[in-house]
């Protein structure tokens, strides 16, 4: 591609600048030549002085060529005259000083041409530096604000397109069950879509925040989020869901938290789907699809499950489903079970995902498990790398806001891959507005 060159003032100051001092040191070393009758220490001295100078003139035509702006030129050719003006200065002052003292100062001149050219090499390279630096800054603010710009917009505009589709669906969902039910059903699940959708939009901005090391973090419950998400997995896909889950498992996060668990439960979905113990599954189920193959299970009964830290997720849709296999399948009845999210289905033939939560005084461990053949070590990178050859980007999401929140995620091998996500409590001791997040990794 042919550059441009560009002589606006900054690039005529520069070139100027140093063609001034070329041209003053050839005159000056010609005198010398006529006055001593010999050119050869001339000659030298003005390698020394003219080299640096011609370099300068130099330096201000390939400036030209640069893609900076007419300021940042500008600013570049002020350093330039700076470091001349300063270097020639300093020089000046002890030269000054040496014919007060009455002292003889040899080649005054010679000393004060090199000392200008290298002022202004100095001068020129450092102002450069300098202005490309803010012009990068620059360009870097203004794509952060076109983003964000971006991000509001298309939110906005989601938000009015869901609202329209959600009110489709309610309507949908009034109509008679006895003269289409499985209309009204197929209604229902693109109202609940729609609510998860709406929940991702809002999210989005926080992400995006947190990305940006922007966000302010708060209390945010890990235990719950886990809780809705493991519910939404095991209600619309075949794999069965566990959980071991305290009460409240409050951590220094925000919105984002969700995208995390998100994205960490549908990843095991992926994988523990092509668990070799789920022969009967050729394909797996993603997060939120329906599956015509899910007509042959039944929902098992659960009995006496009293624990609120141990519960398994049914797998099976839950009544008022509206996958295309839900009409074989059977409501999960409760025997005993205090808690709404105690539902089962023990089928060991059947892939299973594992959630737990552990609660501690500093950080807080959730443990997302599944029982496919795990991530090959060698692989692993590329799943935490923009553009890797594993399909990890749902894992790299989650270790960039993981580590936004100042926490740690890992992969370990058990029997299948298990992540292991470390995140700071929200303990009345540590506020969370004064987290101190780690920097992203390049």
């Amino acid at each position: 591609m042919e550059s441009i060159r560009r002589w606006d003032a900054g690039t005529r100051v520069v070139v100027g600048a140093g063609a001034a001092l070329a041209l003053a040191s050839l005159a000056h070393h010609a005198a010398e030549a006529a006055a001593l009758g010999s050119i050869r220490g001339p000659f030298v001295a003005l390698l020394l002085d003219g080299v640096p100078s011609l370099l300068l003139a130099y330096a201000g035509y390939r400036l030209g060529e640069t893609e900076l702006g007419p300021e940042y030129r500008w600013l570049a050719a002020v350093w330039c005259l700076g470091g001349l003006v300063v270097f020639t200065g300093v020089l000046g002052l002890t030269i000054l000083v040496r014919l007060i003292e009455g002292r003889a100062v040899a080649e005054a001149w010679f000393t004060l041409l090199v000392t200008a050219s290298a002022g202004g090499v100095a001068g020129v390279v450092a102002g450069y530096y300098r202005a490309r630096a803010l012009a990068d800054a620059s360009r870097a603010r203004r794509a952060s604000e076109t983003l964000a710009f971006v991000n509001d917009l298309v939110r906005h505009d989601l938000r009015n397109d869901m609202q329209v589709i959600r009110a489709y669906a309610a309507e949908l969902e009034a109509a008679d069950p006895e003269i289409d039910g499985e209309l009204a059903d197929h209604a229902t699940t693109v109202r609940e879509k729609t609510d998860e959708a709406f929940e991702r939009i809002e999210s989005a901005g926080s992400i995006a925040k947190t990305v940006a090391g922007e966000a302010d973090y708060e209390p945010v419950d890990l235990a719950a989020i886990t809780d809705d998400v493991a519910t939404a997995a095991a209600t619309a896909t075949d794999v069965a869901v566990r959980t071991d889950l305290p009460d409240s498992a409050p951590v220094v996060a925000n919105a984002g938290l969700r995208s995390v668990v998100d994205n960490l439960v549908e990843n095991a979905v992926e994988h523990g789907s092509t668990s070799p113990r789920s022969q009967t599954h050729e394909d797996a189920v993603e997060h939120g699809s329906t599956s015509p193959r899910s007509q042959t299970h039944e929902d098992a009964v659960e009995h006496g499950s009293t624990s609120p830290r141990s519960q398994t997720h049914e797998d099976a849709v839950e009544h008022g489903s509206t996958s295309p296999g839900s009409h074989a399948r059977q409501d999960a009845v409760e025997h005993g079970s205090t808690s709404p999210r105690s539902q089962t289905r023990a089928d060991p033939d059947e892939p299973c995902i594992s959630l737990t939560v552990e609660r501690g005084d500093e950080t807080t461990r959730l443990v997302v498990s599944d029982d496919g053949p795990g991530i090959p070590r060698e692989e692993r990178p590329s799943a935490f790398r923009p553009g890797g050859e594993t399909d990890g980007g749902g894992l790299r999401i989650a270790a960039t806001l993981v580590e936004r929140y100042g926490g740690d995620l890992r992969v370990r091998d058990d029997d299948g891959a298990t992540v292991v996500v470390e995140l700071p409590s929200a303990t009345a001791d540590r506020d969370a507005s004064t987290a101190d997040p780690r920097p992203l990794r390049e």
